[in-house]
């Protein structure tokens, strides 16, 4: 610990202390870390910061429309994906003290012909302890009731009911097909009916895809300095009662009043929505649970898919609520959220005092390295003007840097040092978390094909289709005089599935973990461009007298 603390006293890193602060200096703080994670590109919403019944922030940052350069503000209207479960959640314990449902009620009451029915109960389904597998990997099916019920059915199940824990967001859209069977109205009326009318939330609803409000944010998939990418927006059938709820933070404030009035569910049923389930301590009942650093109880959800980063804390024992909407695919908001809390609760963040590096220098961190306790990749890339490191697939944070080969990891509060070999290559990362300390070492890193289109297929007990870098253009790579069959295929580093690419609008250009790309068969050169980290790009030439 004591080398670590130097580390961060020679670096100028975020170290902090409680201090006694008023609430307009604590706003003040709040505000400046906003503004400063708004220049890191790692924010561009709106906010609401409310405690004991005063709201002490509510604002926009960054833009809602980059194009027409129309500011966020707080009457934004925001996808929130996943923080529908609690909805759907709250619905659930609605019926419950109605009469209407227990938590008890089994699967088999309401789809009779459902495998192991009988023994998956509304409480499994709230909590993801059912073990269902909602896989559906069929491009052209329309995910209708039907076909989700026939399909996770038929899926090889996760693990036995209460057995395990596997987040499902099929479990909840089940869910909302029994809320309209038992309400005889749809999943989004019984919403409206019982949660949104009750509670004024008259910016709130589901289709956010076609909604016509000039209050709709646009989302963004790539939001740097450079480039500015429009979203592709789910159709909210697609998620349902998993995550088809568009809001803003005005009207999430009065879903958090409405559990500290009991408007909504009773306290009896928030006591146990509230509290964890039997296989997962940090999940509740379609409620995601943790303390902050005084050991206060914070109940919250995220959300997040194309184009939204969301989330919803509050916390009961301290009247406190914290609503976080974001449109571009950047800001990790439950680090956010933590922030903020802590900044409340009395925390004095010091300031980073960032070195800037020019993009040569930079370059030189690029690559993979590899840890062996606890196994794990680690890829280094330049993002608009710093380095950013991408963990699991876990998507690419910027670091700061400290020093000319020292970084910090804000979100993981983390100490990255480079080291150089005898060559002067940096071949070796050392991350420090604490006291504990891991070191990870530059492997040779290569993109590679796979795909049903391939000679290997999905097999990944077999290696990738290796692509080749170009000597000169470097992020340029290229597979020639490939042999295909009519199928589909992905590209994906060190036979990694944590970091591929497909294509969802099938234009040539590539997402992270983007839908399959789908191939004729012939005899194909592939180049796969990378020189432009923020924007990749494929070709597929075909040649001619081929297949």
């Amino acid at each position: 610990m004591k080398f670590l603390l130097l580390m961060l006293l020679a670096s100028g890193l975020a170290l902090y202390s409680y201090a006694q602060k008023n609430d307009s200096s604590k706003i003040q703080d709040i505000d400046s870390f906003l503004v400063r994670q708004e220049g890191l590109n790692k924010f561009n919403g709106t906010v609401l910061v409310a405690q004991k019944g005063q709201i002490l922030l509510k604002k926009g940052y960054g833009y809602a429309d980059f194009e027409n350069k129309k500011a966020n503000d707080s009457s934004g209207i925001f996808q929130i994906y996943s923080i529908t479960k609690t909805f759907t959640s709250s619905m659930i314990f609605i019926l419950i003290e109605q009469g209407k449902l227990s938590l008890d009620d089994r699967l088999s009451k309401f789809y009779p012909a459902f495998p192991n029915g009988d023994n998956i109960t509304l409480e499994h389904l709230l909590t993801h302890t059912s073990g269902i597998n909602d896989t559906t990997d069929d491009p052209n099916a329309r995910e209708t009731e039907s076909y989700r019920v026939e399909r996770f059915g038929k899926n090889t199940v996760n693990f036995a009911p209460g057995e395990g824990w596997s987040y499902c967001n099929g479990g909840y859209q089940l869910l909302g097909y029994i809320i309209a069977k038992v309400t005889g109205v749809s999943y989004e009326e019984a919403v409206r009916k019982h949660i949104f009318s009750p509670l004024g939330m008259s910016a709130s609803g589901f289709d956010f895809k076609n909604l016509p409000s000039p209050e709709k944010v646009t989302a963004y998939h790539v939001f740097t300095e450079e480039i500015k990418e429009k979203a592709s927006l789910y159709d909210s059938t697609g998620p349902y009662a998993a995550g088809s709820i568009y809001s803003t933070v005005g009207d999430l404030y009065k879903y958090y009043r409405g559990f500290r009035s009991s408007r909504i569910i009773s306290k009896i049923s928030q006591d146990i929505a509230f509290n964890p389930s039997k296989t997962n301590k940090g999940y509740g009942y379609g409620w995601q649970l943790r303390q902050d650093s005084l050991k206060s109880k914070v109940i919250s959800h995220s959300g997040g898919a194309a184009g939204f980063r969301s989330n919803f804390a509050m916390i009961p024992e301290d009247d406190i609520c914290v609503i976080i909407l974001n449109n571009h695919e950047n800001a990790n908001t439950e680090f956010l959220t933590g922030r903020i809390i802590d900044i409340l609760s009395g925390k004095v963040f010091e300031p980073v005092r960032e070195v800037k590096l020019k993009d040569a220098d930079l370059k030189k961190f690029v690559g993979v390295f590899s840890v062996q306790e606890p196994p794990r990749m680690i890829h280094t890339s330049v993002l608009a003007g710093r380095l950013a490191v991408e963990v699991s697939g876990q998507g690419k944070q910027p670091v700061i840097a400290t020093g000319e080969t020292v970084f910090f990891h804000e979100e993981a509060d983390a100490i990255l040092e480079f080291a150089s070999d005898e060559n002067g290559v940096f071949s070796e990362i050392t991350i420090s978390l604490g006291s504990r300390k891991m070191v990870g070492k530059r492997i040779a890193s290569s993109w590679g094909l796979v795909g049903s289109a391939t000679p290997k297929g999905w097999d990944d007990s077999l290696p990738d289709l290796k692509f080749s870098e170009d000597s000169v253009r470097k992020g340029l790579w290229i597979l020639k005089d490939i042999a295909l069959e009519k199928g589909e295929i992905k590209f994906r580093l060190n036979n990694d599935w944590n970091i591929n690419y497909g294509d969802t609008k099938g234009d040539g250009v590539l997402e992270m973990n983007g839908e399959n790309i789908k191939v004729e068969a012939g005899v194909y050169d592939l180049i796969l461009d990378l020189t432009d980290e923020s924007s990749p790009r494929y070709r597929l030439l075909k040649k001619a007298g081929g297949r």
